[in-house]
């Protein structure tokens, strides 16, 4: 088998490979034994067709099995033969295949890059501490009570500052509905039973203050300048009017932090969770100041390290980033206009950080096959027993579901990579520090 290679681009080669015509017309006389057993023709028995028939009468079913077998076995084997790493899938083209002659077809790749691998040891790093204090402490226990807060009905008086209002509204801006005007944004325009916290900075701006002394039951008309600069176009800079009934007011009790209170969050007495509260901060800032460590180990090298990539690689990874931003924005109720006015500037900050994401893959690579750092099935077991815990199911259930995706090679890179960090944690000059 011949095969020439082309450098067409960084990390870019076409293959063209040669397969002789010996080797070809012998799986042709397998690929033609097989279709021959079971060949169906008027006037013979099953299996029992004379071979020019045969071949006469599947043609073009044979040629496409033969090549169905050749072309990524004589695509794998010029891989194994030249010692390249691919990535991705190789696009065929100008396949050729007559009888007596060789099988000819080229291969487009991309390649992994090729490096000389920075000095990894001893990168020096400042590890951050911060002691939890007694500070920190009260501010948890203080938003433990404000998750177990009660609110209470209130009477006889009207709505004030950081009360909640139960409130019903609808919007209007140039006699249309709001609703209309911005059907993205359906808190805007109606609502019934909406609870409102009452501060200068909820919902529009105006709207609250505007309220302020109304009664349960009462009815108002707020009017409202909405901003220039407002996310939904066609509201920005328009006169708004809501009409609003205040169907009640609500005011948060917080409760005392009492033995009690701790027995409702699952610990017997409040010196028993102020312990664990200490417990679980100073668990979160150690995590918190490996992960910064790391983060310092990983611009270091990328900093000490410079290579092209694939463009396959870099494309896709791109692709997968915009597509968790738009995902992630699009919860946080930012809209369709708004991303696409800023597509540009998202498009090159995830390629950015598409790019970053594969120097650092590569890089780390690198240094776990330099190292021989490998991964055992019982520590890809582990890390599948704590993705399950978090997906709220089951070990055996995940790993099916990983199987069936061909995702089983992620978490072993996810479980390798982690490793490496860990060595090059080990070996760097960690400083401890404020």
């Amino acid at each position: 088998m011949q095969v020439t290679i082309d450098h067409t681009g960084p990390c870019r080669k076409t293959l063209r490979i040669e397969v002789p015509a010996a080797r070809v017309e012998g799986v042709r006389a397998e690929v033609l034994r097989e279709f021959k057993k079971e060949a169906r023709l008027p006037g013979f028995r099953p299996g029992h067709a004379p071979e020019p028939l045969v071949e006469k009468r599947y043609a073009k079913e044979i040629d496409e099995e033969l090549q169905r077998r050749l072309v990524p076995e004589s695509y794998r084997e010029a891989l194994t033969l030249h010692k390249l790493r691919v990535v991705g899938n190789p696009a065929v083209r100008s396949l050729e295949c007559q009888r007596g002659q060789p099988l000819t077809f080229t291969a487009e790749v991309d390649v992994a890059p090729e490096f000389a691998l920075p000095d990894y040891k001893g990168l020096p790093v400042k590890k951050h501490e911060h002691p939890v204090t007694d500070e920190d402490v009260t501010r948890t226990l203080d938003s433990l009570r404000d998750q177990q807060a009660d609110f209470v009905d209130v009477t006889g008086r009207g709505l004030q500052t950081n009360d909640f209002a139960v409130l019903d509204y609808t919007g209007i801006v140039d006699g249309k509905p709001v609703s209309e005007l911005a059907p993205d944004a359906k808190v805007l325009g109606e609502n019934k039973g909406f609870w409102m916290l009452i501060a200068a900075d909820s919902f529009l701006p105006g709207f609250c203050d505007q309220l302020l002394g109304a009664q349960a039951g009462e009815k108002r008309q707020v009017l409202v300048d909405i901003p220039a600069d407002f996310p939904q176009k066609p509201l920005a800079g328009k006169k708004a009017t809501y009409f609003v009934t205040v169907t009640g007011i609500k005011e948060k009790k917080l409760p005392e932090v009492n033995d009690e209170f701790a027995r409702k969050v699952g610990v017997e007495s409040v010196e028993k969770l102020k312990e664990e509260i200490r417990k679980q901060l100073a668990a979160e800032r150690a995590a918190e100041a490996d992960s910064d460590v790391r983060r310092q180990i990983v611009d270091q090298l990328l900093a000490r390290v410079s290579f092209d990539l694939p463009e396959s690689l870099v494309a896709h990874e791109t692709r997968s980033i915009i597509y968790d931003v738009v995902r992630e924005n699009s919860l946080r109720g930012v809209t369709k206009e708004q991303l696409e006015a800023k597509k540009d500037e998202l498009f090159g900050q995830a390629t950015a950080s598409a790019k970053d994401r594969l120097r650092v893959s590569f890089i780390l690579d690198a240094i776990a096959e330099k190292e021989g750092i490998k991964v055992e099935e019982t520590e890809i077991d582990q890390r599948i027993a704590q993705m399950a815990v978090r997906y709220r199911t089951t070990p055996d259930r995940l790993r099916a579901m990983l199987a069936e995706r061909d995702g089983l090679g992620e978490v072993e890179e996810q479980v390798r990579v982690s490793k490496t960090l860990d060595f090059l944690v080990a070996n760097a000059k960690v400083e401890t520090g404020g």
